[in-house]
């Protein structure tokens, strides 16, 4: 009977996580490249998962798999906070407090994980967050996972909420926060783009928390190089020499996606073959939508006169730092054609996260029923967006060369029930945007949406990620020297 190998098992988040990206250079989590800086003893398990605190991981069925599966011998490699400090109940936990207080970072990771593999006889081996990279070269207190307090979310260091943990229990901490941030200063802010993933082939769509193939590698020789150094015993002895300055070749290691295939604009839209139109609008499902396009992910229907529902499910779709996902009903207008569009938007559910949004949106491209994480158009948005924060929430947003554009900061929190009259008129320099009775915006959307379609614009109702609503009392108003 063949002997079973040592198992590493891997658990985190999308830092450490497999994906299945058509990004230009797809994300890697370093958990995916521990194994070649193993040799063949040891077998590495990475059950990571994108999204997933250390509290949320334990619903999913890889918890089971883990705990089930653990053996005396094996090592696990934990690898949260990214999440953890979400402030969202499904997914928060608080980095104060040790490991016997209830709802603390630690106290989640020794509950759920540290307990478990100890009774199983299993070594623990605990990683601090990697940082997030700064584009500017200076380090903000997020990049290095330092939150503030936040309504009733309590703030704090959680980094260090590891470090006290590992010391308290005397368990191998690897501070991957202080040697990426080590890294990245050494590297400088114009080499650490590559390490980082791109949804298109432009700079300006890295994504500055997910690493590529090679940042995924260069992490998993610093983390496994550290627990060398630390001399964990049945483990560190089957670690691979390693010479951190040849990982560190980005010629040899990066590689780009060859199924890539940059997004082709053309303004002669088709008719959608799952939408029908809706008080004088056209529907699509366009951009970083994580699944394609079906109705099992997706409404947007009539909802009688002069109204539209729309409906985005499954996680699918997002407004992000780098990219958009949306369904939209959408309806192309001259680009020197001054208008205002109102409507109402009547909620009926959504999932508090900080991807979510709904409202009226005007930009300078649109897609039919196309799945793309590229950089797409500039745009402007009559829509609240970090919903999380509450009534600290921005008040109206836009996308300008790529960069997300926070228009203010609403006054109250959007619940389900509320009724939100939305408007978006252009002007001469730009556009004015108003959600609800917050401030009307305008500072910051003054520019013409003219950068991919000189021609067009293209105007109407959008929903992204886990929301339900219906636009009621829609009015497109084209403006005259009458009306104006």
């Amino acid at each position: 009977m063949k002997e079973r190998k040592k198992v590493l098992w891997v658990i985190g988040d999308s830092t450490l996580s497999s994906f299945n990206d058509k990004y230009y250079y797809p994300r890697y989590g370093y958990g995916t490249k521990l194994a070649a800086y193993l040799d063949d003893a040891v077998e590495v398990k990475n059950i990571a998962l994108s999204g997933r605190s250390s509290k949320s991981y334990t619903t999913e069925p890889q918890y089971k798999e883990l705990t089930g599966g653990m053996q005396k011998g094996d090592f696990l490699l934990i690898g949260f906070g990214h999440n953890d400090e979400k402030t969202e109940e499904a997914r928060f936990t608080s980095a104060q407090g040790d490991y016997k207080t209830a709802g603390s970072f630690a106290a989640s990771l020794y509950d759920n994980y540290i307990v478990p593999a100890q009774k199983a006889g299993c070594q623990v081996i605990l990683c601090t967050p990697i940082v997030r990279r700064t584009k500017t070269g200076e380090w903000n207190a997020q990049d290095l996972h330092v939150t503030q307090d936040f309504g009733t979310y309590p703030g704090g260091d959680y980094p260090q909420a590891v470090r006290e943990l590992g010391k308290t229990l005397g368990l191998p901490v690897v501070d991957m926060t202080k040697m990426t941030k080590a890294l990245y200063e050494t590297l400088g802010k114009d080499e650490t783009v590559y390490l980082h993933a791109w949804t298109s082939d432009k700079a300006a769509s890295v994504d500055n928390t997910h690493t590529n193939v090679w940042g995924a590698r260069v992490n998993a020789c610093l983390c496994l190089n550290e627990v060398k150094n630390q001399q964990v015993a049945g483990l560190s002895e089957h670690i691979l020499d390693t010479d951190e300055k040849e990982v560190l070749d980005r010629s040899k290691y990066l590689v780009s996606n060859p199924e890539y295939h940059p997004v082709v604009f053309t303004s002669d839209l088709p008719k959608s073959r799952f939408w029908e139109d809706a008080a004088g609008f056209s529907g699509t499902v366009f951009g970083d939508v994580l699944e394609e396009v079906s109705k099992e992910h997706f409404v947007l229907e009539p909802a009688g006169e002069n109204a539209v529902h729309i409906a985005v499910k499954n996680n699918c779709g997002k407004i992000a730092a780098v990219s958009d996902g949306i369904a939209m009903y959408y309806k192309k207008i001259p680009a020197d054609r001054p208008f205002i569009l109102r409507a109402k938007a009547v909620i009926h559910d959504y999932f508090l996260n900080d991807q979510v949004s709904f409202g009226l949106m005007v930009r300078d491209d649109c897609y039919v029923d196309k799945t793309t994480a590229d950089i797409l158009g500039d745009y402007v948005a009559a829509a609240p967006l970090l919903l999380t924060h509450g009534a600290q929430c921005w008040n109206c947003f836009a996308r300008k060369s790529g960069e997300l554009v926070k228009g203010g900061i609403c006054t109250r929190a959007y619940k389900p029930g509320d009724v939100v009259e939305l408007q978006i008129e252009s002007t001469q320099d730009g556009y004015a945007c108003t959600f609800g009775k917050e401030q009307t915006i305008t500072g910051g959307f003054d520019f013409r949406l003219t950068s991919i379609d000189a021609e067009h614009v293209y105007a109407g109702m959008f929903v992204s990620r886990n929301a339900d609503v219906t636009f009621t009392d829609i009015e497109l108003i084209f403006k005259t020297p009458e009306n104006e």
